[in-house]
């Protein structure tokens, strides 16, 4: 019934907004004298109707971010939050409320309910997600293309100060040359790119961060991991056990640099050949929506209201229901972390992998104490259904997905006595 709700799009950004002009200072865009900071927004929201005079339309879980962490910051322990663009926090955000709907055994108001120990969405609720601008990598390429100038894009792809980046890294952990067990192929075409390079090129995956100057990263385009989770849905193989069936987007609203047949392509066209997937798996295709509403701090309306220079924002911006107030994350640690100090519970974000991991095994209080000395990697390949959807993904459309190193995932939840 969500679909016959008048004004959804709208109805769905301006309540991503509203949220957000709630949340304290801290963490949000700020000027300095003649610079102004911008950020993304994201949000996921549960809509409950029953017609389209009777619904509610709430905000489970917001981010903000531009940031994602280099290859040499990585961190072995899972206590850092690699990625912090605005979707992926909203995300990352979503699988920590899902969590809690899960320790609380579903309250009245929750979108989901318990059936013989997993969750189950109730009828007549939706998911959905409002993105201020058009998610990074594929779905944007063409309008961030119109918006360079020949002078910009010149200075882009050369100048005295480009590094010469080395592809290895990447090209040694790419899904298909990881298990073919070879290292990287210099004779190999690469199949994808880093960032913003090569407009022409489309339905390609692509790496973050977009300036080809920057240090390579291993995190893949928020087109591309739309795109995943239009698959695999978005409460991760982690969790994927907790749950009856995969959790999918049913529409996805976006603001700025808005380009329909661009993400349309990006988010599941590029996929329409994919075959095989294990029920209740399948290649889910959400509704997509433009909006006209604007977000006070995304580019465009500072380029607007600013004749300095306009310069992403450093910080990232958690929240979700219940939180006294909302997580800051900063270099993929809370905002104040001590520098030089082992991060702990109340130091590291609460939507790293180590806290998710913990959180989720404190949810599951009848683990045994076998299973819970597993990996976090083992924990999250548990659900075979949802592996076996991944591999067919990778092996038939992505196969070229850049994947995390097992090094960064062979953590315990419990290694030390600090715990949740």
């Amino acid at each position: 019934m969500w679909s016959t709700i008048q004004d959804l799009p709208n109805r769905l950004a301006s309540a991503s907004i509203a949220q957000y002009q709630k949340l304290p200072k801290t963490g949000k865009p700020v000027s300095h004298g003649a610079k102004a900071e911008w950020t993304v927004l994201a949000c996921i929201l549960a809509v409950y109707a029953e017609s389209k005079d009777n619904y509610d339309v709430r905000v489970v879980s917001l981010g903000t971010g531009l940031k994602c962490l280099p290859y040499s910051k990585l961190c072995n322990k899972g206590e850092l939050v690699h990625d912090s663009h605005a979707e992926v926090i909203a995300r990352r955000g979503f699988m920590r409320y899902m969590l809690e709907q899960y320790e609380k055994q579903c309250p009245d108001n929750s979108p989901f309910k318990m059936v013989d120990g997993r969750l189950m969405i109730k009828d007549g609720y939706s998911f959905h997600m409002y993105i201020s601008q058009s998610p990074c990598g594929d779905a944007s390429m063409s309008a961030v293309a119109e918006l360079q100038t020949e002078e910009s894009q010149a200075a882009f792809e050369s100048g005295s100060k480009r590094k010469v980046i080395k592809y290895d890294m990447l090209d040694n952990n790419t899904y298909a040359n990881k298990r073919r067990k070879v290292s990287s192929n210099k004779e190999q075409q690469q199949a994808f790119h880093r960032g913003r390079y090569g407009f022409d090129q489309l339905g390609i995956l692509r790496t973050k961060p977009g300036r080809l100057d920057s240090e390579p990263s291993l995190c893949m385009s928020c087109s591309d991991k739309l795109a995943r989770w239009n698959v695999l849905g978005i409460q991760s193989g982690l969790l994927a056990d907790l749950i009856d069936k995969p959790v999918y987007l049913d529409s996805i609203v976006v603001g700025d640099m808005y380009d329909h047949d661009a993400l349309k392509r990006a988010l599941y066209g590029r996929l329409e050949n994919l075959k095989d997937l294990p029920k209740p798996y399948k290649l889910h295709r959400p509704r997509i929506y433009h909006t006209d509403i604007e977000f006070e701090s995304s580019k465009l309306k500072m380029e607007e209201d600013n004749k300095g220079t306009v310069i992403p924002s450093g910080t990232t911006i958690l929240w979700i229901p219940g939180i006294q107030k909302p997580e800051v994350i900063v270099h993929g640690k809370k905002q104040g972390a001590p520098k030089g100090k082992p991060l702990t519970a109340k130091t590291r974000s609460s939507i790293c992998k180590l806290s998710l991991l913990q959180q989720y095994i404190n949810a599951r209080s009848c683990i045994s104490e076998e299973k819970q000395s597993r990996t976090y990697r083992e924990w999250k390949h548990q659900s075979e259904q949802y592996q076996m959807a991944k591999d067919q993904l990778l092996d038939q459309c992505f196969s070229n997905w850049v994947q995390t190193p097992e090094l960064y995932e062979e953590f315990h939840a419990f290694e030390n006595t600090d715990t949740l």
